[in-house]
């Protein structure tokens, strides 16, 4: 979204999902955008650690993946979480952590602002070798960075093991039959 393109008084609209469909635009591999902060969600977040908890879908991870992948944002782009209070935790236990989880630098609640001080490496890009077949199959944009990689490389990018998506990821797909 370019704020300038967003009329007085619909900022409050264009911060929801369907507000951004209405005031911003798709970007596409070959965009050249500077990301300096991302919001993503959490279930549950440490705030000594920084550690988070997603719905453990990994769409979030994947995005991030794809945007490293851009040059868009690096290991300074600061990551933001809203949770509520109650959804801090002080059990995550880091070393649990898979390569691709994404830790928080901000966590916002309705009563403080925590700066975690995490220590927790960001992700580099996409783990190919973790991403399933049928979440691949899901996103476009993420098979068409497979292929141009591999077209880029002259080298096949592994794949990671199948997996039965959970009803939420198959939603999308549920509907596109329907079509």
């Amino acid at each position: 979204m370019d704020s300038q393109m967003i009329p007085v008084g619909c900022i409050p609209e264009a911060c929801t999902s369907v507000g951004a469909a209405k005031y911003g635009r798709p970007i596409g591999l070959d965009e050249s955008l500077k990301v300096d902060l991302i919001v993503i969600g959490s279930v549950a977040v440490d705030p000594s650690s920084g550690a988070r908890l997603g719905k453990g879908e990994g769409f979030a991870e994947l995005e991030y993946g794809m945007l490293r992948y851009m040059g868009a944002i690096d290991d300074s782009t600061m990551i933001v979480t809203t949770v509520h209070d109650k959804q801090l935790v002080d059990d995550i236990p880091v070393e649990k952590l898979l390569v691709h989880d994404v830790p928080v630098d901000i966590i916002c609640t309705p009563t403080q602002v925590i700066f975690t001080k995490t220590t927790i490496p960001k992700p580099q890009g996409i783990y190919w070798e973790k991403l399933s077949p049928e979440k691949l199959g899901q996103i476009r944009i993420l098979r068409e960075l497979k292929q141009r990689i591999e077209q880029e490389t002259g080298t096949m990018l592994p794949c990671g093991p199948s997996e039965k998506l959970p009803p939420t990821a198959q939603r999308k797909q549920r509907w596109q039959r329907r079509r």
